[in-house]
């Protein structure tokens, strides 16, 4: 799967991950890459517009890639766990 990212998501999503936008992700991948941006949301530090501290833009990066792959894997769920999305096997 590709994941289809706003402009402004792009170049942080190429950082977080160190894997280019552009590259075929399977399930396997997809799950890591929202495992380690799940990772990097919880160390931020709470800081808006700095350049160090992005949590909020880490946040809307990850609900955005985990609508994605709950869209694109059928068998995985999205879910808010105190505001924070969390993939989930569905029990369908």
């Amino acid at each position: 799967m590709k994941f289809n990212l706003p402009r402004r998501q792009r170049k942080s999503f190429e950082s977080i991950t160190k894997k280019m936008i552009s590259d075929n992700f399977n399930k396997t991948e997809s799950t890591e890459l929202f495992s380690n941006l799940k990772k990097q949301y919880t160390n931020a530090p709470r800081t808006f517009g700095a350049n160090e501290g992005k949590k909020e833009a880490t946040l809307e990066l990850l609900i955005i890639i985990g609508n994605q792959i709950a869209e694109e894997y059928k068998d995985l769920e999205i879910s808010m766990v105190l505001g924070v999305p969390e993939l989930q096997k569905s029990k369908a």
